[in-house]
This record gives structure tokens, sequence and C-alpha cells, in this order.
């Protein structure tokens, strides 16, 4: 809980807003493919982690914290945790701070995979690996792996069905 409160109060405090870079819908979607299956495992972690975001109470404070501070609406974890679209947009919030704190880190912008893994680790845990993709567990780099593969692929096409009237001869 110590990291967590260190990260909202040093963004505070330094007058930082989360909407300097958001993550693309893409990334979110990658982010929800690897987390949940695309929303059909919503427990994780034996129950820490809910949503289709997998989010933990602990980002979810973070989130709230950070929310609270620029006037936001916040949600309480217990009853807004499994609903879709709050899940999103703290996950999305989520993953902007981190953006924000990898960016001082690295003093250059973090890769998807480099947000990924503080995503699912935590940053504190990400921090103990010296924020090296290659020191995370293998169970988070290959999930930084398939989020970058999504990525690298083309986005599906859709098609429009249209229906013809049948051509009688």
């Amino acid at each position: 809980m110590p990291n967590y409160l260190i990260l909202v109060l040093s963004l505070v405090a330094t007058g930082t807003f989360a909407d300097e870079w958001r993550p693309s819908e893409r990334l979110l979607k990658a982010v929800r493919m690897v987390e949940s299956c695309d929303g059909l495992y919503t427990y994780g972690d034996e129950g820490r982690s809910l949503g289709d975001f997998q989010l933990s109470e602990g980002a979810w404070l973070d989130v709230s914290s950070w929310r609270k501070a620029h006037g936001m609406k916040t949600y309480e974890y217990s009853h807004k945790v499994l609903n879709r679209q709050v899940n999103r947009a703290y996950a999305a919030d989520y993953l902007a701070l981190i953006h924000h704190e990898l960016e001082r880190a690295y003093k250059r912008p973090p890769s998807a995979g480099e947000i990924y893994a503080a995503y699912n680790m935590g940053l504190g845990k990400f921090a103990n690996c010296r924020y090296q993709l290659q020191r995370v567990n293998r169970v988070t780099a290959k999930k930084c792996r398939a989020i970058h593969a999504f990525l690298e692929s083309p986005p599906p096409v859709r098609f429009a069905m249209v229906q013809r009237p049948l051509a009688l001869p």
C-alpha cells in the first residue's frame, strides 16, 4: 500500500494530469484480451484482481485518489469494479498514471510492453526489476509479448452485410 500512496502523492504534488497521455483503443483492447480473455474471466489472482481489466483494489485506490484530486467522479471498488464501463475507465487512467511514472524513470516514452509489465506487476515490483522487461517473471514476459503481437498485428477488417434481392431468371 505505501507504494501506491507514493505514486499518487508524487503525481498530485507535481500537478501531473493523466490526460497528458492516454492509452489507445488498441492498447486497451490488448490489455483486456491478455488480462481477462476479452472479458471472459473477470476474477483473477484468486479474487484479488477483478473485472475485464483485472484491477486490484490497490490500483483502484490509486486511480480514485488521482480522480478525486482532479475533481472527477470516483467509485467504490466493491460496488463498481465489475461494471465494464467503469472498469475500463479506471484501467485507462491507471495506464496513463503508469505511463507518466515510467516516462520519468526512463526519461523517454515507455513501450507498450513496459507499460503493461508495470500494470501487471505493479510499479513497485517492476521497479524492483529495475524497469527492465528481461528481469520480469515468465508469465508477465509472455503477456508482454502477447501485447506487442496484438499491437503489431493489423486491426481486424469489419465487413458490412448487404442483403440484395435474389435475382430470378
